[in-house]
């Protein structure tokens, strides 16, 4: 049976990743760093986990694909972003290049890695410059080049620059998560959802399409090696899904703009060019957005206890 080691399990893409391995028949084999979130397959790590440790892991599992989905999105202290982002991922490229038969590893990124578009249409392409605005984005560049290194040392490494996943159980860290997790809760209360401007536009990606096209990148040997957008190439207003929230929701909210609330990027428009997805035979279609909304918001208020839409 095929075996696959997943970090980052109990998160949200990797609850996604999970599901659809089972699917395929693979087994799933989580690592985490959480006592809280024990199951039968998976295998817990010291906070700070090392390559011997990893070693010790891969030696025991014997993957045949490693998906690194692990990371941190915010944080104060610079050392945590990278412990997450950086030194985790390092370790696990060395514990996978120490074996004798060496995984498939797909490196979570981001589109964050880019920074600024340089194109007027906003799309942004792989052999684009990067120049990241966030401390987030500079630690998932960082764990590219780790990646980079490792495959010219022999590892089958894939990028996977992922854009915008959007699904049930995203954390409230991400704008969508949040304004989600608000319209839950107001239903039961004063009824206001609270944002900063809507006008950015966003790759949004289903995340079991993200997933699916995860798993597909590892089964493809033409990925190996390279940096892939995983994406639509087509982009949605921030301002539009919200619109579609307060319609689904269909009660009397009030929607107050905070001019102070930002997200984590400062970017009005960023887009992904999903040609080099495409000439690997994968393609992420448009989200259903209605669907996933209501799929969100139906976690959200299982979440905060029982309200029907």
């Amino acid at each position: 049976m095929t075996v696959a080691l997943v970090t980052g399990a109990s998160g949200f893409l990797g609850h996604y990743v999970k599901r659809e391995l089972t699917r395929r028949g693979v087994k799933a084999v989580g690592l985490r760093r959480s006592p809280g979130s024990a199951d039968d397959r998976s295998i817990l790590l010291p906070r700070s986990p090392t390559r011997h440790d990893l070693s010790g892991v891969l030696d025991s599992v014997r993957p045949s694909m490693i998906f690194h989905l692990a990371g941190q999105t915010h944080s104060d202290l610079p050392e945590d972003i990278y412990q997450s982002n950086v030194i985790l991922a390092a370790h696990i490229l060395e514990a996978a290049l120490s074996v004798d038969q060496p995984p498939t590893v797909v490196l979570a990124g981001s589109a964050a890695e880019y920074g600024r578009p340089i194109h007027r249409d906003c799309i942004v392409r792989e052999a684009d410059p990067c120049t990241p605005l966030s401390l987030y984005g500079i630690s998932k560049l960082t764990q590219t080049h780790h990646g980079l290194a490792a495959h010219a040392r022999g590892l089958p490494v894939i990028m996977a620059r992922l854009f915008n996943p959007i699904g049930a159980g995203a954390p409230r860290s991400t704008a969508l998560g949040s304004f989600v997790s608000q319209l839950a809760a107001t239903l039961r209360s004063e009824r206001t959802l609270r944002t900063g401007p809507l006008n950015a536009v966003r790759d949004f990606i289903d995340a079991a399409d993200a997933a699916r096209a995860l798993i597909d990148l590892a089964e493809t040997p033409r990925a190996v090696g390279q940096i892939v957008n995983v994406c639509t190439g087509v982009g949605t207003t921030v301002q539009h899904l919200v619109d579609r929230l307060m319609e689904i929701v269909d009660a009397p909210i009030t929607h107050e703009i905070e001019g102070e609330r930002r997200g984590t990027s400062d970017l009005d428009i960023i887009i992904g060019d999903a040609s080099r997805l495409s000439q690997l035979g994968i393609a992420v279609p448009l989200p259903d957005v209605d669907a996933i909304l209501r799929q969100m918001l139906a976690a959200a208020q299982a979440a905060n206890g029982r309200v029907s839409l």
